[in-house]
């Protein structure tokens, strides 16, 4: 982590305090011409990977992408090779313009849809601890 408490960040532990989801593992695409707005995150908690990988179903290990208002990025998803079998990914919520985070949603895409037809599975809400209880 950042090695300091992070307004953009705390959805990590919520994230490490579910059971069923604290062993979970993101991919992020390595380089080339997929772009990532900047953004926290542990890095244990991510590999970067080349498309080949990002694009694999693993069982603990799943694409992340950042939800914008301007749209999500990487546009992989435009992909035939994407979007040819179902899906597990992380969406990170961040605001380009303020900074803010508002956390990550886990959703499965159907093969053949895009982002504006995901089924949410769960969602890690960035608010603080005692903002929770």
């Amino acid at each position: 982590m950042l090695g300091r408490e992070s307004h953009t960040t705390n959805w990590i532990k919520h994230l490490k305090q579910n059971p069923e989801y604290c062993h979970l593992r993101f991919k992020k695409l390595d380089k080339g011409f997929y772009a990532y707005p900047p953004f926290d995150i542990d890095k244990t908690l991510i590999d970067e990977v080349d498309i080949e990988t990002f694009i694999k179903i693993e069982e603990n290990r799943i694409p992340l992408f950042i939800g914008t208002q301007f749209g999500v990025y990487p546009s992989v998803d435009k992909s035939p090779k994407f979007l040819c079998q179902d899906k597990i990914v992380a969406i990170l919520g961040k605001s380009l313009l303020s900074g803010q985070v508002s956390g990550l949603g886990i959703f499965k895409l159907l093969s053949n849809s895009n982002f504006e037809k995901k089924i949410e599975i769960i969602y890690f809400g960035n608010e603080s601890v005692h903002e929770r209880q």
